[in-house]
C-alpha cells in the first residue's frame, strides 16, 4: 500500500506525499484533498493553498531535496494545525506560512515557534529529532537581523524569518548542519500518539505549585467535606494502582459544591508522582476550559517574569496539557490501540454525555466515533495494560444540550460492556439526579459497583449560601413558592436576592456590592431574544476568559456590565453578584405551571417538546445558580401588545408576580 494514501492518516493531515510526487502532482487536485478535508473553506484559504502550493512545488523543485512533505498537519490534542511539515533528512521543518505579508510580525513568529515548541514537548516521534520552525512571510524582504543557525539543549532549532525566496536556501543550509544521512518512518511519525516530555511536566508541576484558581474554583462547601471527598478517590487511585485495577468514580454535589476544585485538585496532587501518575482534566465545556487555562497561567504569570520566553512557552503548554477539551482528546484516541499517557482521567460535567445517535450525527465521516460517549470514553481508558482511574464530576440538574443522556449510560457501559471495571457511587445520586430513568436495580445488584457517601459533597454549616440558594432556585423552578418563600426568608441575610423591572437599578445594585476582586455580570438566557429594547443583546460568541478574568477597568470584563453571558458560558463557573434577565421565553401558564417559549423569526413558538421545555428550565436554572454572593432578577415592563406582541407586558407581569410569591424582595 501506498505509504500516503488516506487510509493509514487517520484525519491528522489533509494531505501528505513525498517531496519528488509533490512537485509532479496536480495542484488542483491537492487544493481538493485539501477542501475534501476541510470544515470551513473560503476563497481567501483556497487562494492561500493555490499559491503555497504552486511555491513549494516551484522551489522544492529548485533545490533538489528529497524527504516528505505534509499539509495542514494536526497536533490533535492540541487543537492545532500546521501548515506545511517537511521530513527531510531526519529532521523535522515546521513551516508557517504568511501568503501576501509584506513584514515578519511578532504575533506570527511566536506562532510558528509555539508549534515547533508543541512538536517537541507533545510529539513522541520528535523528541530526539531537530525541530525547526520557519516563519514565511511571502512577499517581506530579506530579514535584516543576522539569524543564527544554532539550537536549544532539546534539538528545537532556532526560529528562521524566511521569504518565498529565502526560505529553501535556509533549509539546505540547516540539512547542511544538522541532517543526518537516514530515513524517518515516515507512517510511525505522521501517526505518533500524544506524548508530554519529561520537561513539560516539570513545568506542570511548577505550575501547579502555586496554582490559585479560587477565582473561578471556589466553593461553598466545607473544607472537611472536601477533604473527605479527595481522600477517598485518593484511597481509589491507589487501590486501582496497588492492585493493577481499573476503577471510575462519580463525583456528585450542588451547584458550588466543589466539584471543579476537586477535579482540579486530584490533577495536583498525583503530578508529583511521576510520569506514570499522569492525569488530565477534560471538559466538553469550552468556556470552562478556556477560562481555567487562562487562571493559571494568570497564577504564575509573576513568576514568570524573570524566566527565558522558552520557559514562559513550556509553562503555557504544560497547562494546555492538564486542562484539555474532551472533544479534542476522543478524537485523538478513538482510532488505533495508543494508550493515553495519562493513568488518570477527570471528566467534567459527566451528566452531559452524547448518546450514540448524537454522536453519530456529530461525526458522520467517522464509524470509530458511532459510540455513546461514555463508551468511548471507557474504551480508550480500557487499553492501559495495569491499571487506570476516571473521575466523574456530576452536576445535577443542569443538563441543557440535546443528546445528552445523563449517568445512567456510564453505567449501563461499565457493567454490561466493560466488566474488569469497578464503580464507586454515593446513594445521594439517586435522589437528586435529573434523570429519572437510571436503573437503581441495575446498580445496586452489580457487585462491581460500590456505595461510597463520601463521593457526594454534602454541603455544612459553611456551605450554607449553597446549600440554601439551591434549594431556592429548584422551588422557583419547580413551582413551589411557598417553599421559595420559606427558604428566601433563611437565606436573604446572608444571600441577598432581589427583583426589579428597571435594568438600570439592577446594574447599579450590582456593581454597589462588589469589593476588592469579587465580580459582577449580566446574564441572560441565549433564548432571551426579546430583551433588546432594553439594551440587552445576548451574544452567541463571546470573550469569555476576559469576561471572567479581566481587570474592572477592561471593558471585556463583566464587572463592565456590558457584554452579556448565556448559560453556554457560564455553566460550571461562577461570579459573585449576577443580573439575572428574565424574557418571555419563560413565562407562566397558569398559577402553578410554566410555560416555553423560542423567539423565530418575528414570533414566539410554543416548545412543544417535554425534553426542550426541560431543557428551557434548566437554562434558567444555571443562570440563577450562578452568583456566590446574591443576585437581582430583572423582568422588563414590557409594552401594549399592540404596539408589540411580542413584549406583551401582560405576559412580563405574570411572570414578576409569579417572582414576587416566592418572596423576592422588590428593589
Amino acid at each position: 500500500m501506498n505509504k500516503y494514501t488516506f487510509s493509514t492518516q487517520g484525519g491528522k493531515a489533509y494531505y501528505c506525499n513525498s517531496i519528488p510526487a509533490f512537485i509532479k502532482d496536480n495542484s488542483e487536485s491537492i487544493i481538493g484533498q485539501l477542501v475534501r478535508h476541510s470544515f470551513e473553506v473560503n476563497k481567501e484559504q483556497t487562494d492561500a493553498w493555490d499559491n503555497q502550493i504552486t511555491e513549494l512545488q516551484n522551489k522544492l523543485e529548485e533545490s533538489g531535496m528529497e524527504g516528505d512533505v505534509i499539509f495542514e498537519y494536526d497536533i490533535v490534542r492540541l487543537g492545532k494545525r500546521i501548515d506545511v511539515i517537511l521530513l527531510i533528512r531526519h529532521m523535522v521543518f515546521s513551516l508557517e506560512f504568511k501568503n501576501g505579508k509584506n513584514a515578519y510580525v511578532a504575533q506570527d513568529a511566536q506562532q510558528a515557534e509555539d508549534y515547533a515548541l508543541d512538536i517537541k514537548n507533545f510529539h513522541k516521534e520528535s523528541e530526539d529529532l531537530y525541530v525547526c520552525p520557519i516563519l514565511i512571510a511571502t512577499d517581506a524582504p530579506k530579514y535584516k537581523k543576522e539569524q543564527l543557525i544554532d539550537c536549544y539543549p532539546d534539538k528545537q532549532i532556532f526560529l528562521q524569518r524566511e521569504n518565498i525566496d529565502t526560505f529553501t536556501p535556509k533549509v539546505a543550509q540547516i540539512v547542511d548542519k544538522y541532517g543526518e544521512d537516514k530515513e524517518i518512518d515516515f507512517e510511525k511519525w505522521f501517526n505518533s500518539p500524544y506524548h508530554p516530555t519529561p520537561t513539560i511536566i516539570a513545568a506542570a508541576v511548577e505550575a501547579y505549585a502555586s496554582h490559585d484558581i479560587s477565582q473561578i474554583a471556589q466553593s461553598e462547601a466545607g473544607q472537611a467535606n472536601i477533604d473527605r471527598c479527595e481522600k477517598k478517590i485518593d484511597e481509589i487511585v491507589q487501590y486501582a494502582r496497588n492492585n493493577r485495577k481499573k476503577c471510575i468514580c462519580f463525583v456528585t454535589g450542588v451547584p458550588g459544591a466543589g466539584k471543579t476544585l476537586v477535579g482540579l485538585d486530584v490533577v495536583a496532587k498525583n503530578l508529583n508522582k511521576g510520569v506514570d501518575n499522569l492525569s488530565v482534566y477534560l471538559s466538553g465545556n469550552g468556556p470552562l476550559v478556556e477560562v481555567l487555562r487562562e487562571a493559571l497561567k494568570l497564577s504564575v504569570k509573576e513568576k514568570l517574569k524573570k524566566k527565558s520566553d522558552e520557559e514562559k512557552r513550556e509553562t503555557e503548554a504544560a497547562i494546555n496539557a492538564l486542562i484539555q477539551s474532551s472533544y479534542a482528546f476522543k478524537k485523538d484516541n478513538a482510532r488505533g490501540n495508543n494508550t493515553t499517557p495519562e493513568h488518570i482521567m477527570i471528566f467534567d460535567e459527566a451528566q452531559r454525555v452524547w448518546s450514540k445517535e448524537k454522536m453519530e450525527n456529530k461525526h458522520k465521516k467517522d464509524d470509530t466515533l458511532s459510540v455513546s460517549e461514555p463508551s468511548l470514553l471507557l474504551r480508550i481508558m480500557d487499553r492501559h495494560d495495569d491499571w487506570a482511574v476516571m473521575i466523574c464530576l456530576v452536576g445535577l440538574g443542569q443538563d441543557i444540550y440535546d443528546g445528552e443522556v445523563g449517568i445512567n449510560e456510564w453505567f449501563k457501559c461499565g457493567i454490561n460492556e466493560y466488566n474488569n471495571w469497578e464503580m464507586y457511587y454515593s446513594p445521594d445520586i439517586f435522589d437528586q439526579i435529573e434523570d429519572k430513568e437510571i436503573d437503581k436495580t441495575m446498580i445496586e445488584e452489580c457487585s462491581r459497583c460500590h456505595e461510597s457517601k463520601e463521593l457526594h459533597l454534602k454541603t455544612s454549616i459553611r456551605s450554607f449560601r449553597a446549600d440554601k440558594q439551591s434549594t431556592f432556585v429548584d422551588s422557583i423552578l419547580d413551582n413551589r413558592p411557598y417553599d421559595a418563600e420559606n427558604v428566601y426568608r433563611e437565606i436573604a441575610e446572608k444571600y441577598p436576592v432581589y427583583i426589579t423591572r428597571d435594568i438600570e437599578v439592577a446594574k447599579r445594585w450590582a456593581k454597589k456590592q462588589v469589593r476588592g476582586s469579587q465580580r459582577c455580570g449580566v446574564l441572560a438566557c441565549s433564548s432571551a431574544q426579546r430583551l433588546r429594547p432594553e439594551g440587552i443583546f445576548v451574544p452567541k460568541v463571546i470573550d469569555v476568559k476576559n469576561w471572567f478574568l479581566a481587570p474592572s477597568t477592561d471593558l471585556r470584563s463583566s464587572n463592565m456590565m456590558e457584554i452579556v453571558a448565556s448559560e453556554f458560558k457560564v455553566q460550571g463557573l461562577e461570579i459573585d453578584w449576577a443580573v439575572v434577565c428574565w424574557d418571555a421565553d419563560l413565562r407562566r401558564k397558569s398559577e402553578s405551571e410554566w410555560d416555553f417559549y423560542n423567539f423565530r423569526g418575528s414570533k414566539w413558538v410554543h416548545r412543544n417538546q417535554t425534553i426542550q421545555q426541560r431543557y428551557l428550565v434548566n437554562s434558567y436554572r444555571v443562570l440563577l445558580t450562578r452568583a456566590r454572593q446574591g443576585m437581582i432578577i430583572f423582568v422588563p415592563k414590557g409594552v401594549d401588545p399592540e404596539e408589540d406582541p411580542t413584549r406583551d407586558e401582560s405576559i412580563y407581569d405574570e411572570i414578576y408576580k409569579y417572582l414576587l410569591s416566592c418572596g423576592i424582595k422588590e428593589l
